[in-house]
């Protein structure tokens, strides 16, 4: 009888919990202004195989750029510590935006949607919104590396700005 009673207190926890935790989302948001067109940032943007080049955050990206399908994302994290995620691409427009999706684990435990919106402005200069939403029942756990991974969109958003006066001196 004690079994059953502690093992419903176990199970009424990790319901709760899984509950709260479920509805807490955290995002990231990183803004950067780039001396380029629209057009000039999407196509360093999605110029995959030039990433190993010149990003340190995002090094390599490959698959087909295109609602539904996967790609394959390899990140680094703070550290030096690869991790490599099959995202599933949600929205692609172009010179407008990008956004996937990716999952630690089964969906629920812990999935990001990664985006990037450029904004052309009226000076023919892009504002780029580089950020990340956060969901599932592991985010609360996950401070740490989500903090890390700010950090990461910041030197990723630095590299592009350099990169995109490199191509086009």
């Amino acid at each position: 009888m004690i079994i059953l009673v502690v093992a419903a207190v176990i199970v009424a926890a990790i319901t709760a919990y899984a509950i709260w935790a479920g509805s807490k989302e955290h995002r990231i948001e990183t803004t950067v202004h780039l001396d380029a067109r629209a057009n000039e940032v999407w196509a360093v943007l999605t110029d995959f195989p030039a990433y190993g080049e010149w990003n340190p955050f995002i090094t390599a990206v490959s698959g087909l750029l295109a609602e539904d399908e996967r790609l394959e994302v390899r990140f680094m994290q703070a550290g030096g510590k690869p991790m490599t995620f099959r995202p599933r691409v949600l929205r692609v427009s172009p010179a407008r935006q990008i956004r996937w999706l990716g999952k630690l684990g089964p969906g629920g435990l812990f999935d990001g949607e990664h985006y990037f919106v450029l904004e052309p402005q009226q000076d023919g200069t892009t504002m780029l919104t580089h950020g990340e939403r956060f969901t599932g029942i592991l985010v609360p756990l996950m401070g740490k590396t989500i903090n890390e991974t700010e950090g990461g969109f910041t030197s990723m958003n630095d590299a592009l700005a350099a990169r995109l006066k490199e191509v086009g001196d």
